[in-house]
């Protein structure tokens, strides 16, 4: 099974999908909307992969994270959940706010996602609420000084995607209020 790539980004399809050229060998392989709004034609990509075989089908589904690719795993892992539509639930909400709105068992805002109703929200919910934790996204492999500044910019209101891009964006010197004040001028 194919489980990361690494090459440079041939064409971009807005339903959904990439065209990652490797080693001479393009992959045609399913983003989420988030994933495909980060990624720029030409420029090299590295993307974590689920290989997904069925009898008539072999489709590859690629993500930036590792903790993303075990997010769609677990969506995937609920009745009435195929692939498709655990990609449809990444690519409606960044991966924050869907794992909080497992965890406050917000049923109308994963109801929000085209394809999923009220009845598939709450199986959701009711399947995955409480088992899904920090480790199903990367603010695990994040430092503890990343983790403190991740929480106080949550606590102040900032939405979990404005939090990452800033962390993504600041050098941490290991000084809180000098890595604070770093992150809020990138979210600014």
């Amino acid at each position: 099974m194919i489980g990361w790539l690494s090459g440079s980004v041939r064409e971009l399809d807005p339903s959904g999908s990439i065209l990652l050229e490797v080693n001479g060998v393009g992959y045609d392989i399913a983003v989420s909307m988030q994933a495909l709004c980060s990624l720029k034609q030409g420029e090299t990509a590295s993307v974590y992969i689920h290989t997904y075989v069925r009898e008539d089908q072999l489709s590859l589904f690629g993500f930036q994270s590792s903790g993303d690719r075990e997010l769609f795993r677990k969506l995937n892992s609920v009745s009435g959940i195929g692939a498709r539509t655990a990609l449809n639930l990444m690519s409606g909400m960044p991966t924050g706010e869907l794992l909080q709105a497992i965890d406050s068992a917000d049923d109308s805002a994963i109801a929000r996602t085209p394809g999923i109703g009220k009845k598939t929200a709450q199986r959701l919910i009711l399947e995955l609420k409480g088992k899904l934790t920090a480790d199903d996204t990367d603010s695990a492999s994040l430092s503890p000084d990343a983790n403190d500044i991740r929480s106080a910019l949550t606590n102040l209101g900032y939405k979990p995607a404005q939090v990452d891009k800033a962390l993504k964006h600041i050098d941490l010197t290991g000084d809180f209020e000098k890595d604070f004040r770093s992150s809020i001028k990138v979210i600014s």
